[in-house]
């Protein structure tokens, strides 16, 4: 079982984009998920940055598929991100994905991925 929390706000501020600041985990089944870009089946990266980062849900979500979880499993992301990106088309994207699923969340901005063509980069925690 996984319950999210929020401190006080007398004590910590509120979360940024309506997130979790913690996950307490009573549960004995985590799933770990690394490096999920945007690349399709086929091998192709899209140049656009929010069309890589759907694609990389996307196969996050798949891998939960796989292994009979679900996105609301989820309880922590860390999205890793290059170079410039609209941050309000990252928010609707993930508010899309989530549906009213709010997990801890992590968005990184870095110099760079594995190979010059990815822009996006997901990481997941799951636990069921």
């Amino acid at each position: 079982m996984t319950r999210f929390h929020n401190p006080s706000p007398e004590r910590v501020h509120p979360p940024i984009a309506g997130f979790h600041h913690q996950a307490e985990v009573n549960s004995p089944r985590w799933l770990v998920l690394s490096d999920q870009f945007g690349i399709r089946p086929g091998g192709h990266v899209p140049d656009d940055s929010i069309e890589q980062l759907v694609i990389a849900l996307d196969n996050v979500r798949w891998n939960l598929f796989a292994a009979g979880l679900q996105v609301r499993d989820v309880v922590k992301l860390t999205i890793y991100l290059v170079g410039d990106i609209d941050m309000d088309r990252l928010r609707a994207e993930l508010a899309r994905w989530l549906v009213r699923h709010k997990p801890t969340l992590s968005i990184l901005f870095v110099a760079g991925l594995v190979g010059p063509s990815f822009r996006v980069q997901v990481d997941a925690l799951a636990v069921h």
